[in-house]
């Protein structure tokens, strides 16, 4: 019989939650400034793709509120 060792849960702390919340939202502010730009070029599908990531950094962005608030 073998004996198998489990590898301890990377939990992360409420400042590491904080921190990378925050680095989300400046994320965020990026790609909304870049997004702008693109779409002040005329360069439309562009500037929808950038939305649709900036859609996506919402989710990330409220997934670890959520984690936030639950310690």
């Amino acid at each position: 019989m073998a004996i198998t060792r489990v590898q301890p849960l990377n939990i992360l702390t409420a400042s590491e939650l904080t921190d990378a919340r925050d680095f989300l939202a400046k994320a965020d502010m990026l790609v909304t400034d870049v997004k702008s730009l693109f779409f002040d070029i005329g360069n439309f599908a562009t500037s929808a793709r950038l939305k649709d990531i900036q859609g996506r950094l919402a989710d990330e962005i409220w997934a670890v509120e959520r984690l936030i608030a639950a310690q």
